[in-house]
Order: structure tokens, then C-alpha cells, then sequence
């Protein structure tokens, strides 16, 4: 049987390529062939494709495939992926998402996708990234904000996951700003718990803040590949894995 693991998150920018390729990476480092995919990226101009989330992802793994096949829709409007395709005329087949899925899935024992903005986002007309993640058939890992504004986003993504029946692995709490107060560390403490308490699924980290990205996105990946919570998130991931067997 063929793994993975389909990477959301409660909004953009709360770090969901960093959990992806450190995951990748830790899955790798533990003896594991591992895929990565980003179906669709926004905001990717011409010329500034090798500094895309799909090929920092790609070379994070060293992976040989080609950015078509990990990224098979690319658009340069940083807008949502229904509005970016429809400016360029084109068009996001989830149909074709799938069918790349299960190529690159034949040559991995584990595949590790990305998706883009949270579960909401709209990439057709009737499709978003939840219907996305159903055509792949995948469990979920939802990253978090770990400090102020983290519970309701979180709560929200985990019940619309639950409604349409997605199995949730784990919730991963990323620190998006570093935590110099007092006050903000009680925040972060007290999202954490809450979501500890309410959410009905293990809650990983905080995980550390990561300064300076994307410019250090390699350094990044490889420290947080180190850290107690990525290692966290990649056993469960494993039994996971094992469980579907």
C-alpha cells in the first residue's frame, strides 16, 4: 500500500512548507523513500520558479522529479487558486492532481503533500482544498499559530476536516513570531492547552521560531528536523502509516 500524509493549514503563512519538507526530511533520514507534491502554488513569477515552495520541497529531499510533476499547477498572482487560474484562462482539475498522486506515490513508500492556504481556500467552482484532499484520500496534519488568534483557526479547520470524515493525525502549534514577553508566552501556553483539551487530536510543539525565512529555509528545515516535536510528528506519521496497512 502506498503512504502518505497531506500537510494543511489554518491560514496562509503559518508554516506549512516548513512542517512539510522537515517531515520529508525526518521520514528520509529514518530509512524511508519519500515523494513530496505541492499541487498547486500562487505567486510564483517567471523566473522565480527555483524559489518556489514546490522546489524548496524538491531539493530539501533531493528528490529527481520534475517541478511539473510535484507542482502540476503554477500560477503567478498570489491570489487564491480559482482567481489566479481564471486570470491566466486556465483551469485546476483535481482529476489530474489524483492521477500525478498515484505516479509518484508508485515510486515512494511515503508521500508527503502540501496544500495551499487552508481547507476553505476554493481552487474550482466546486472545489476547495477539502475536496482536494478527499480525491487524494489522505490522513491530515493541520499547522497551527501557536501564539494569540491559534484557537479559533484551528478549531474551525479541525471541525470542517471532521465533517467530511478526514482522519487527522495531529495538530502542530508553530511559533509564526518570536516569544519575548511574559504575556506572550502565557498566550502561546494557553492556546496550546485549550487546544490540548478541545481539539480531540494530539497537539504537537510549539515548535521554535525560525527568524530570517525563506532566506534560511535549508538551515531551518535541518534545525527543526532536530527538534523533540518534529520527531513527534514523524512517529505518528509512521503508525499512521502502519495502521493503514
Amino acid at each position: 500500500m502506498n503512504l502518505g500524509i497531506f500537510i494543511t493549514g489554518t491560514d496562509t503563512g503559518v508554516g506549512k512548507t516548513l512542517v512539510t519538507a522537515a517531515l520529508a526530511l525526518c521520514l528520509k533520514k529514518r530509512g524511508l523513500t519519500v515523494g513530496v507534491m505541492k499541487p498547486i502554488e500562487t505567486g510564483v513569477s517567471a523566473g522565480s520558479e527555483a524559489r518556489s515552495d514546490a522546489a524548496r520541497l524538491r531539493s530539501i529531499v533531493e528528490s529527481e522529479e520534475t517541478l511539473g510533476a510535484i507542482c502540476p499547477y503554477s500560477f503567478e498572482l498570489p491570489v487564491t487558486p480559482l482567481t489566479a487560474a481564471q486570470m491566466e484562462g486556465r483551469s485546476i482539475n483535481p482529476g489530474t492532481i489524483s492521477k500525478i498522486y498515484r505516479l509518484l506515490s508508485s515510486r515512494y513508500e511515503f508521500m508527503v503533500v502540501e496544500g495551499v492556504g487552508g481547507v476553505q481556500v476554493p481552487i474550482t467552482r466546486s472545489d476547495n482544498v477539502l475536496s482536494l484532499i478527499k480525491h487524494l484520500r489522505l490522513p491530515v496534519v493541520v499547522v497551527g499559530r501557536a501564539g494569540l488568534g491559534g484557537i479559533n483557526h484551528a478549531l474551525l479547520t479541525i471541525e470542517a476536516l471532521r465533517r467530511q470524515k478526514i482522519r487527522m493525525i495531529a495538530l502542530i502549534l508553530n511559533r509564526t513570531h518570536p516569544v519575548r514577553s511574559a504575556l506572550a508566552r502565557l498566550q502561546e501556553r494557553s492556546t496550546f492547552e485549550i487546544l490540548r483539551k478541545q481539539s480531540g487530536v494530539p497537539v504537537i510543539g510549539p515548535l521554535p521560531y525560525e527568524p530570517g525565512l525563506p532566506g534560511r529555509f535549508r538551515p531551518a528545515v535541518l534545525h527543526l528536523v532536530r527538534s523533540a516535536a518534529l520527531r513527534n510528528l514523524a512517529k505518528l506519521a509512521m503508525r499512521s502509516a502502519r495502521q493503514s496497512r
